[in-house]
């Protein structure tokens, strides 16, 4: 898969004039922004009052002189690190992606200057190229599809490993899947680094840990079973497809500067947890939007529950949680007092809390995905 900067080649990108003189920032803005020399960003114009500015990474840059653009239309710009200052010089679409598979098929070209081992780390699938139709179908792809969720169920990964007969896949399984009785902070950590979802980000920047993540371990395991078995083959491309589509999804968020962030964790003795993690894009200088975590999982003895935290002024929480099991929502009620002592010792305040007995809603989204539809007849 192609990290941020290509998968953003991919959207509409307006063609602009490469006699437009190139955009200069301090160091100190060209930090805040992110930025990383020779990385490419896609900043979209937006109108501020009765001036354009550029939106880029969630941070606002004045327009320079010569882009004859509106409101709403996107560019691509290259960063570039100088003495003393940083450079944003418009790109061309085209000629930027053909730059970005030039690079991707000379790693991977046989008789490459790039060694094996500094082109990835050794036993790692090489990266996989976004075709735009591949890409189109990760876009188009229902949000929150289940069959990652359903594939790492402890019972359907056991069977499933069983079936593939590798010990070594077996193992590092084990090493993935969390432990509800040994759950901790840094275990938690671990475990949402190793969801699949910063698999090319790690391997771009050589952070990638001794062990492999869950789309590694997914693909692994195709390349195992082989011909044997199309049935489970199928499966496992599905739940690769969810970590990719979860992968463009934040990628989409990044470019309006929001946070998303939608995983899978693996338990051992309990069903997966699917988190996700949100933050809306900041509308103002001094606006500090909340960051919100959703959880929903199913219990064996809890029932079904949807659980959203929602973090406001940095330290205040609130919380809503759905149960479809009535004594799982008599007992939170309950236990409320205590939550609120245990919230007070990590330093955090308590804000609200409601519970509901009954399946969360589905909600419609401002941004509905493509191929949403609305009911209008009720």
């Amino acid at each position: 898969m192609q990290g941020p900067e290509q998968l953003l080649l991919t959207g509409r990108i307006h063609p602009i004039s490469l006699e437009v003189r190139p955009l200069q920032l301090e160091n100190t803005l060209a930090r805040t922004l992110g930025l990383r020399d020779g990385q490419i960003v896609q900043a979209m114009l937006e109108m501020r009052g009765d001036s354009l500015k550029l939106l880029i990474n969630g941070g606002l840059v004045d327009l320079p002189p010569g882009f004859r653009l509106r409101a709403g239309d996107t560019v691509l710009l290259r960063a570039q690190a100088r003495p003393g200052s940083w450079l944003l010089r418009p790109v061309d679409a085209r000629s930027a992606a053909a730059a970005g598979a030039a690079e991707m098929s000379a790693t991977e070209a046989p008789g490459s200057t790039l060694s094996p081992q500094s082109a990835r780390p050794q036993g790692l699938p090489a990266p996989v190229h976004l075709t735009h139709s591949r890409l189109q179908a990760l876009l188009l792809r229902p949000p929150l599809t289940p069959e990652l969720m359903s594939l790492l169920q402890p019972r359907e990964l056991a069977a499933l490993l069983k079936h593939v007969g590798n010990d070594e896949l077996l193992a590092l399984f084990r090493q993935l899947q969390l432990s509800i009785r040994g759950l901790s902070p840094e275990r938690l950590q671990s475990s949402v680094m190793a969801s699949g979802l910063w698999l090319e980000a790690l391997l771009g920047s050589g952070q990638l840990g001794a062990t492999p993540d869950v789309k590694t371990l997914l693909r692994r395991m195709l390349r195992a079973l082989g011909d044997r078995d199309l049935p489970d083959q199928a499966r496992i491309s599905r739940a690769i497809d969810d970590i990719e589509s979860a992968q463009v999804e934040s990628v989409k968020a990044q470019t309006r500067g929001e946070l998303l962030f939608p995983l899978v964790l693996p338990f051992v003795d309990a069903n997966p947890v699917e988190l996700r993690f949100s933050r809306a894009r900041r509308r103002g200088p001094q606006e500090d939007p909340s960051f919100t975590v959703d959880l929903h999982t199913r219990h064996a003895t809890l029932g079904e529950i949807w659980l959203q935290i929602a973090v406001s002024d940095r330290s205040q929480v609130h919380l809503m949680l759905w149960a479809t099991t009535t004594q799982t929502a008599t007992a939170a009620r309950k236990q409320a007092d205590v939550l609120r002592q245990k919230l007070a010792g990590a330093g955090l305040s308590w804000g609200t809390m409601r519970v509901f007995n009954s399946a969360r809603p589905v909600e419609l989204h401002q941004k509905a995905p493509p191929g949403t539809m609305l009911d209008i007849q009720t």
